[in-house]
């Protein structure tokens, strides 16, 4: 009886001894295993997540960088355009939105259209710009109710020929750099009702305006009187400028400069 008693109390502690080594090993393997660095994955998530979020701002900033005046006036010097006048007689406001049409991406002229759409109703303080069409003068202009230089300003003169030549000048200023300007000019035949540029005039006022000896210039097309006045600025290194200005008087067909 002895020796059984010793051979169970031997088995007991046997069992107790392989359950504290089992517990053990199972704990071990456990301690041992491969669980999931979570702090990395988050890690990871938060930093694709992040370049995610800076590549979608940066495509937001790139898609509202301003477009360029030169592209949105491409092929202008190329391309005659159709006239469809309202009444018996072309006048500006006809000129006006058959240009605006053709080229609408810029504000000003596309509130031009808004204001034909509409005018009893333009509201040009909701709009950030005022739309003066002068018919009488053959004159129409738009411009932005700030101090950025962001305008359309356009007119005709009546020609020898019957024809009518109809300017244009489109000036897309910034706070930061100067200004970006476009013009051109246009021969009208009112039996076709097509304008088409007119080369020759816009090399007479091309020669001024782009004279290389200044930094920047303006046209002021008339809205009375028939000459084109050129306002050309140096830089004078006092954060201001110089102005110089020239006059092209009209001819009856195109332009020549008036000797100062």
């Amino acid at each position: 009886m002895k020796n059984l008693r010793r051979i169970d109390k031997w088995m007991v502690m046997m069992a107790i001894v392989c359950v504290a080594f089992l517990t053990g090993c199972g704990k071990s393997a456990k301690e041992g295993e491969d669980v999931p660095d979570e702090s990395k994955d988050n890690k990871e998530v938060v930093t694709k997540s992040a370049e995610a979020q800076d590549e979608s701002e940066s495509a937001d900033v790139d898609e509202d960088l301003p477009e360029g005046l030169d592209s949105m006036t491409s092929g202008l010097a190329e391309t005659p355009i159709t006239v469809s006048p309202k009444g018996a007689k072309t006048n500006i406001q006809d000129f006006a939105q058959a240009f605006c049409s053709q080229y609408d991406r810029f504000d000003p002229n596309e509130k031009i259209l808004k204001y034909f759409s509409a005018p009893k109703t333009y509201d040009e303080e909701a709009e950030l710009y005022r739309v003066e069409s002068d018919i009488t003068n053959g004159y129409i202009r738009s411009f932005l109710l700030t101090e950025v230089g962001r305008l359309t300003q356009m007119c005709y003169w009546n020609r020898k020929n019957g024809h009518s030549l109809v300017g244009v000048f489109m000036e897309n200023g910034s706070e930061n750099s100067k200004s970006e300007n476009v013009f051109m000019f246009y021969d009208y035949d009112p039996k076709t009702n097509i304008m088409t540029p007119d080369l020759n005039v816009y090399k007479v006022v091309e020669k001024v305006a782009l004279d290389k000896a200044f930094d920047e210039y303006l046209l002021e097309l008339p809205r009375e009187g028939k000459d084109i006045v050129v306002d050309l600025y140096t830089d004078n290194g006092e954060d201001g400028n110089d102005v110089t200005e020239k006059t092209l008087k009209w001819t009856g067909d195109t332009f020549t400069l008036v000797a100062n």
